[in-house]
């Protein structure tokens, strides 16, 4: 497969970044999101390693949706030294080595319930959000990286076994992260294989931050502007969504989608609540896969579930 370039002088960015960083005592982690999206199975699910700065270290892999009838969880935690490093990362049940940077990943969860191994194999190059300012906002991040690719491998929770040959979505970020900053954000991935949307539309501090990129036709740019119109279930739980994007090369690109799998996530800080939907994508006429993570202050979304019905 030939991998798209970035068309915007972009130097490529450089392979040091898809490594473990060395943080400052900030609260500063790496965390690198493996989304996993199989809607003819009807399973989503993800791999997420995380490492603090001080050497805290977990492994955390999930399935869940109408191919499951539940949502497993499993999770390795374990204290590293310095000199680990992502190229041979071992977490319990955690397995990931980098191949080639920002290009080729082994990885693999051995657990009680849940088993993976897959080969990941980028589809374009990786977007950096420090290629566009501001970059990442400081209280979340020092920078981050999106990509998608393709998966092959297989899966197994329980009894029931899986060959998988899908695109996934991956993403690392690195630096520190206080998630109750944020008023509410949108991570958005939508891919074909043959065009990817992403976007990163984040409020804080009275503002609105977006990122994301445009890769088609061979061609990769940055997102310029972005409009979006969703609906919700009575908890508040998006349902479809419809992107429209258009990058600095004038592209305007429009993505329709329907949730196919969802789950809410509690537990990573007590000021929010991150409600996750795995998503069947048209991008131009052409089935894809995306993911949609909205992160919502927790007061917030608990007042407005009772007038979601009327309103939203």
């Amino acid at each position: 497969m030939t991998i798209p370039t970035m068309t915007e002088n972009f130097a490529e960015f450089p392979g040091e970044h898809a490594n473990r960083h060395q943080l400052g005592k900030d609260g500063g982690r790496d965390s690198l999101a493996h989304m996993i999206m199989l809607p003819d199975h009807g399973i989503a699910g993800w791999l997420y390693p995380t490492v603090t700065w001080d050497g805290q270290a977990k492994g955390a892999a999930c399935v869940f949706g109408s191919g499951v009838g539940e949502f497993i969880l499993e999770e390795s935690t374990a204290q590293i030294a310095d000199t680990v490093d992502f190229y041979d990362f071992n977490v319990g049940n955690f397995h990931m080595a980098i191949k080639d940077p920002h290009k080729t990943v082994d990885l693999a969860w051995r657990g009680d319930r849940i088993k993976m191994d897959f080969r990941y194999e980028a589809m374009h190059p990786v977007y950096a959000f420090s290629t566009r300012e501001p970059g990442v906002p400081p209280y979340f991040g020092n920078d981050r990286t999106e990509q998608h690719g393709q998966i092959r491998g297989t899966l197994q929770f329980d009894d029931k076994k899986i060959d998988v040959n899908a695109l996934m979505i991956r993403d690392h970020s690195w630096g520190p992260r206080i998630w109750g900053l944020n008023q509410h954000y949108k991570w958005f991935h939508a891919t074909t294989g043959d065009a990817s949307v992403h976007f990163y539309e984040m409020h804080s501090f009275g503002q609105r931050h977006q990122q994301g990129y445009v890769c088609k036709d061979g061609a990769m740019h940055q997102i310029i502007s972005i409009e979006h119109r969703y609906t919700f279930d009575d908890a508040m739980m998006h349902q479809t969504l419809e992107v429209t994007v258009t990058d600095t090369a004038g592209r305007s690109v429009f993505v329709d989608c329907k949730t196919f799998a969802s789950t809410e996530l509690k537990s990573y800080d007590p000021m929010i609540q991150l409600n996750e939907a795995a998503l069947t994508c048209t991008i131009e006429g052409k089935p894809g896969v995306g993911w949609a993570e909205f992160c919502w202050n927790r007061n917030y979304l608990e007042f407005a579930r009772q007038y979601v019905g009327q309103y939203s």
